[in-house]
Parts: structure tokens; C-alpha cells; sequence
């Protein structure tokens, strides 16, 4: 009966320390997948190009307690978000009671969504779980492709420039390619880990 007990208790801790490596608390999902939220503030279309996207996702990351590195689903003449994205696992939203919803499957899921595949939740959450309803600025098609208008590579606010959006209410295609409206408007980004 002895040795039952101590077998039973090195099961339940080699469990309780497998669950401790295969998740992250802080970010409310395991280390291989990736969290994306939409960000909380509005931006015209001078973003500072996509390295200064990339600050405003990793600043409003870590203000709500999140530590991985997080950056912008966003493309420019440049670079096309598909390409300078890195996908492992899973992609999942995390609402403000800590409940997690599965985005896609894989990266190729997430630009996918131009052969029909739609999304399986919006990325209607923003960086602590609160739902959001907005025009998301993202120079990016559906497949993951840099379309033609990003704001003279998000560096402009000028009302004769114009940039691509999508928005937060959709799982098919205008999640990230919706319209284009000049660069004064103020629009919100995507954020996703990696």
C-alpha cells in the first residue's frame, strides 16, 4: 500500500510539472502556439513603418503583463506579413477571463482565408480580452501578400495617401483585406506572438 501511495504521488507531480511546462501562464497559451489580439489605440497610417508597428504591439504587450515578443500582422512595399511572420502552432485569441479561442490552425490557415477558409473566431480581442469593433490598418491580402496602398510604407498621414485595412468583425477575407481609405483615419493594428 506504501509504494502505491508514493507511485500515485510521483504521478500526480510528474503531471502538475509536465502542465507547468507546456503552458505560459502570462500569455494564456502553450510556448509552441501564438496569441493575437488587436490593439487597443488607434493610429492614422504614420505608424513609424513596420518597425515602429512592431513597438506599439510589444509596449501595449507588455502594459498588459504579456511577455512574449509580440509584433505587427502587417505588410509594405517591402516585406509581406506571410514572409516576415513566424508560425509553430496554433493561433489564439485570449478574452479577459482568460478563455482561449482558436484563431487557425497554423500560419497557413491564417492567410488562407482567400481559398474560403474562413477564420474560425474574429480577432475581435484586444490586448486584455476585451472585444473590439474596428478598422484594422494591414497593407496585407488575404493570403498574406503586400497589397499596393500602405501608407507610403506607414509613414504617412496625409489625406492623398491611402493604405489598406480590414476589420475586426469578419472571419473570410475582410478580416485583413476589407478596403482602402486615406492615411488620416485612425485604425487600429494587429498584434500576434512568436
Amino acid at each position: 500500500m506504501k509504494n502505491y501511495l508514493i507511485l500515485c504521488f510521483a504521478l500526480i507531480l510528474f503531471q502538475a510539472c509536465g502542465k507547468a511546462e507546456t503552458s505560459d501562464t502570462k500569455d494564456g497559451i502553450a510556448p509552441i502556439d501564438h496569441r493575437v489580439f488587436v490593439s487597443s489605440s488607434t493610429h492614422n497610417g504614420s505608424l513609424g513603418g513596420i518597425s515602429g508597428a512592431n513597438s506599439i504591439c510589444a509596449s501595449l504587450a507588455k502594459n498588459a503583463g504579456l511577455t512574449r515578443t509580440y509584433v505587427a500582422i502587417l505588410s509594405d512595399s517591402n516585406t509581406t506579413a506571410s514572409e516576415s511572420l513566424s508560425f509553430s502552432g496554433e493561433i489564439y485569441l485570449v478574452d479577459d477571463q482568460d478563455e482561449t479561442m482558436l484563431v487557425a490552425a497554423s500560419g497557413s490557415k491564417l492567410f488562407g482565408t482567400d481559398g474560403g477558409n474562413d477564420l474560425l473566431s474574429r480577432i475581435n480581442l484586444d490586448e486584455n480580452g476585451n472585444v473590439v469593433s474596428d478598422n484594422v490598418w494591414t497593407g496585407t491580402g488575404s493570403d498574406g501578400s503586400k497589397l499596393s496602398d500602405t501608407c507610403a510604407n506607414w509613414t504617412s498621414q496625409n489625406a492623398g495617401v491611402d493604405g489598406w485595412y480590414g476589420n475586426t468583425d469578419y472571419y473570410d477575407v475582410k478580416w485583413i483585406e476589407l478596403n482602402f481609405n486615406n492615411c488620416t483615419n485612425e485604425h487600429r493594428i494587429y498584434c500576434i506572438s512568436q
